[in-house]
C-alpha cells in the first residue's frame, strides 16, 4: 500500500493536508496523529521520509495502534521517531501513558529542513528500525524484543510540539528475511522479562548497541560503537576507586545545586559554578563518580551545555515511595499537609509536610514574603521538586527532602480546616464577649425601665397634686371653717352653714370629676377603648351643650391602649374639638376611633366653615397637638377647605401593652373613693 491521498486516513488533532504526495502537519500541537490501515494487520514493513519544520519536538510513525483518541500518548501501540532536542532515534510504548526506551544518538544530530528515512519492521514480538540522513548518508539501527507485546494494529503518523512533512509512505507485508536483513545493523537482540514494578520499567526494552552505518558496501558494513552509560548505571560503579564517566541528562534544578536526570535516574553535579544552564536544558557531564546508597554524585566534573529544551514532567509518587530511595535525585510530585513554615535569616524557607505516617521537608530559597503569608498551617499542598535523601538537607530529622525550584512548585489544593484550636478559642472568646454585651444591655434596659417608672410616678404625683389634692384641700378648708364658726358661735344661722356646706359639696363634686378625668387620661378605661371616645364626646357636650351634635364611632376590633397613648390621644382630641368649636361654628362633630392591623387612628371631623391652611399660622394649641403626636411616634394630618369643614386625623403604630399594676390600682382606689363621695352627697 502506498498513500497519495488522505481519503483513507483519520486524524486525531493537528492540521493535515497532502500535496504532490507529501503529507503536511501545519500544527505544533502535542501528540497530533494521523491513522490508517486495519486493526488486524500483524507483521508489516512501514517506511516514511520525515522532515522537521521546527528545531524542537519529535516526529515519526506509529505501528500496531488501537484505541486512538485526541491527546498526547492517547493510543495503545508503538512509536518510532526522531527527536531534535537531543538528536536521537527514539522508540517507546504508549498505552495512554508514555514509556520510552533509551534513545540512540543520530550521527550529526537531527535538524530541521532535512529529510530522514525511517524504516520499521514488526515481526512477532520483535521490532527493528533504522534511520538514515538522506543528505549525509549517516544511518543507525536498533532491534528489540518484548515478551508481552501488541501483535496487531494500524499504522500512523505522529508529531509532538512541531510541524513537519512525511513522504514516500509505504506499508507492505514483511517476512522473517526482511527482519533478519534489518537486524544486521544491530549487535544483537535481548529478551527482557516484563517489569514487576515501576522501578524496573527502564529494563522493559533492551537495545542493541547503536552503530554508525554512514557507509557500507553491498556485502559488508562498517560499524562505530558509541558507548553512553545511563545515569542509573553510575550507582553500580566502584565505591573504593574513583571512576571517570560521562552522561547526558536534562537539568531539573540549578540551585542550591545542579541536578540532572534521564529516563533511568538522577544525579547530583558538584562544581558546576559558572554554568549558564536553565531547567529543561540538556547537558553533558564528565567527571569522577561517587556512588551513594541510592544514586551518585559527580565530582571534579566538566559540564557542557548541549541544547535547550523543555522541563521534564514530575513523577507522581507517595511520600512513602519517595522515602524508600527509589527516586533519589529525581524530579517528583508529592502531596501532603503543611505542618509548619520555618524561615532562616537568609530568607530560605523550610516547609514541614506530613502525610499519613510520613513527614518530610520542602526547601525553597529566597521566597517572597507575600508567598509566606499565603501558606497557612493545615493546608493541603501539591509539591514538585527534586527528591534528596542527603543528610545535608534532611538533617537526619526526616526521611527525605524536596528541593523546590520556585514558589510555583507549591500548589495549595485546600485551605486549612476551620476548627483549629486557635479558632475554637477565638469563637469561645467571641461568645463570652457577646454574653457580657447582652448582660450589659439587659442591665441598661432594666435601668431605663426603672427610670421610666420613677419618672411616671413623679408625673402622676404632680398631676394628682394639681387636681384632686387641691380640691381636697379646699374641702378641708370649708369644713374647718364650718367647725370653727360652730365652736366659736360666730355663724349667722343655718343659712350660712348651708352655704359653706354647698361650697364644700361643689368642691367634692369637682374632685370627683377630676378623679374621673385622671382615670380616663392616665389609665385604660375599664369599659375598653370606648372610654376614650366617651370622654371626647363629653368634652363636646360640656363645652357646647346641645348646640352641637356629637357623633361617635369605633371601627375595627378594639384593643387595650397604654396609659401614655390614651393620654396623648385624649389631649389631641380635646384640642381638636376645642379648636373646632371655637373657630369653625359647626353643627356636628364626628369622632371616630379606628383599629387596623398594625396601627390605630383617631379622626375629629366637623361641618363648620373651615379655613385656608396657607393663611393660618400655627397657634399654641396646634403646636401642642403636633408635639403630642411626635411623642407617641404618630402622624397628624389636618385637612380643611373653606365652607367644607375641618378634619384632623392622627395615626399611631399599634402596640399592645398590658396596663401597669400601679395604674390599675390607682384607678380602682380613685373610683372607690369617688363612689363613697357620691353616696354621701347624692
Amino acid at each position: 500500500m502506498k498513500s497519495n491521498s488522505l481519503d483513507d486516513w483519520q486524524s486525531y488533532g493537528g492540521t493535515w493536508d497532502v500535496s504532490n504526495g507529501v503529507v503536511h502537519n501545519h500544527s505544533d500541537e502535542r501528540g497530533a496523529k494521523l491513522l490508517a490501515g486495519s486493526s488486524q494487520w500483524t507483521d508489516y514493513r512501514l517506511q516514511a521520509d520525515v522532515r522537521f519544520d521546527g528545531d524542537h519536538g519529535d516526529m515519526g510513525v506509529i505501528l500496531r495502534s488501537s484505541r486512538e483518541e485526541e491527546g498526547v500518548d492517547a493510543y495503545d501501540g508503538y512509536y518510532v521517531g526522531l527527536r531534535t532536542t537531543d538528536g536521537t532515534l527514539i522508540i517507546g510504548r504508549s498505552d495512554y501513558g508514555w514509556m520510552e526506551a533509551r534513545p540512540i544518538p543520530m550521527p550529526g544530530g537531527v535538524h530541521a529542513d532535512t529529510w530522514y528515512r525511517l524504516i520499521v519492521i514488526a515481526e512477532g514480538c520483535k521490532i527493528g528500525a533504522t534511520s538514515e540522513n538522506l543528505t549525509t548518508g549517516a544511518k543507525i539501527g536498533l532491534v528489540f524484543s518484548e515478551q508481552q507485546c501488541r501483535t496487531s494494529g494500524r499504522i500512523g503518523l505522529r508529531s509532538l510540539a512541531t510541524g513537519g512533512s512525511w513522504r514516500n509512505i509505504e506499508v507492505a507485508p514483511s517476512s522473517a528475511q526482511d527482519f533478519e536483513q534489518l537486524a544486521t545493523y544491530a549487535a544483537g537482540v535481548e529478551k527482557p522479562e516484563f517489569p514487576k514494578r515501576e522501578a524496573d520499567y527502564n529494563s522493559f526494552f533492551r537495545f542493541s548497541a547503536p552503530h554508525d552505518i554512514a557507509s557500507r558496501d553491498a556485502g559488508s558494513q562498517t560499524m562505530q560503537t558509541l558507548p553512553q552509560p545511563r545515569i542509573s548505571d553510575l550507582q553500580q560503579m566502584s565505591r573504593d576507586t574513583p571512576t571517570h564517566a560521562m552522561v547526558r541528562g536534562v537539568v531539573t534544578i540549578t540551585s542550591p545545586q545542579l541536578y540532572i536526570q534521564d529516563a533511568t535516574g538522577g544525579v547530583r553535579v558538584e562544581d558546576s559554578a559558572g554554568l549558564a544552564a536553565n531547567v529543561g536544558d540538556t547537558v553533558e557531564v564528565s567527571g569522577y563518580v561517587k556512588p551513594t546508597l541510592y544514586s551518585a554524585i559527580f565530582k571534579d566534573d566538566t559540564v557542557r551545555l548541549l541544547w535547550s529544551g523543555t522541563p521534564v514532567p514530575p513523577i507522581s509518587v507517595t511520600p512513602i515511595q519517595a522515602a524508600s530511595g527509589s527516586y533519589d535525585a529525581r524530579f517528583i510530585e508529592v502531596q501532603g499537609h503543611l505542618s509548619n513554615v520555618v524561615t532562616d535569616a537568609a530568607g530560605h524557607v523550610e516547609l514541614e509536610i506530613r502525610e499519613d505516617s510520613q513527614s518530610f521537608k520542602a526547601i525553597l530559597k529566597n521566597a517572597p514574603k507575600r508567598y509566606l503569608r499565603e501558606l497557612q498551617p493545615g493546608s493541603y499542598l501539591r509539591l514538585r521538586g527534586v527528591c534528596v535523601l542527603d543528610r545535608q538537607y534532611t538533617q537526619a530529622t526526616t526521611a527525605f527532602a524536596l528541593l523546590l525550584r520556585s514558589e510555583d512548585d507549591v500548589q495549595v489544593l485546600a485551605g486549612p480546616p476551620w476548627w483549629t484550636p486557635f479558632h475554637v478559642i477565638l469563637l469561645f472568646a467571641g461568645l463570652l464577649v457577646l454574653a457580657l454585651l447582652i448582660q450589659v444591655i439587659y442591665f441598661r434596659i432594666q435601668r431605663w425601665k426603672t427610670l421610666a417608672i420613677t419618672q411616671e410616678r413623679e408625673r402622676l404625683a404632680h398631676d394628682i397634686h394639681d387636681t384632686m389634692a387641691q380640691s381636697f384641700a379646699g374641702v378641708g378648708y370649708q369644713i374647718q371653717g364650718i367647725r370653727s364658726s360652730i365652736v366659736q358661735g360666730t355663724h349667722n344661722g343655718p343659712n350660712e352653714v348651708a352655704d359653706k356646706l354647698d361650697v364644700a359639696y361643689q368642691l367634692v363634686r369637682r374632685c370627683h370629676e377630676e378623679a374621673s378625668r385622671t382615670v380616663a387620661m392616665f389609665g385604660v378605661s375599664l369599659e375598653g377603648s370606648g372610654g376614650l371616645v366617651d370622654e371626647l364626646e363629653n368634652t363636646v357636650v360640656r363645652i357646647a351643650g346641645e348646640q352641637v351634635k356629637a357623633v361617635v364611632a369605633i371601627e375595627g376590633t378594639p384593643q387595650p391602649l397604654s396609659l401614655r397613648l390614651t393620654k396623648a390621644l385624649l389631649h389631641i382630641g380635646q384640642e381638636a374639638i376645642t379648636n373646632s368649636l371655637r373657630h369653625g361654628a359647626p353643627t356636628q362633630i364626628r369622632i371616630v376611633l379606628g383599629f387596623e392591623r398594625n396601627e390605630l387612628y383617631l379622626t375629629i371631623a366637623d361641618d363648620g366653615c373651615g379655613f385656608e391652611e396657607a393663611r393660618v399660622k400655627p397657634h399654641l394649641g396646634m403646636q401642642g397637638m403636633r408635639q403630642k403626636t411626635r411623642e407617641i411616634g404618630g402622624q397628624l394630618v389636618i385637612a380643611s377647605n373653606v365652607g367644607s369643614g375641618t378634619q384632623a386625623t392622627v395615626r399611631v403604630p399599634l402596640q399592645q401593652e398590658r396596663p401597669a399594676v400601679r395604674t390599675r390600682l390607682l384607678r380602682a382606689i380613685t373610683k372607690m373613693f369617688s363612689r363613697r363621695i357620691v353616696k354621701q352627697h347624692p
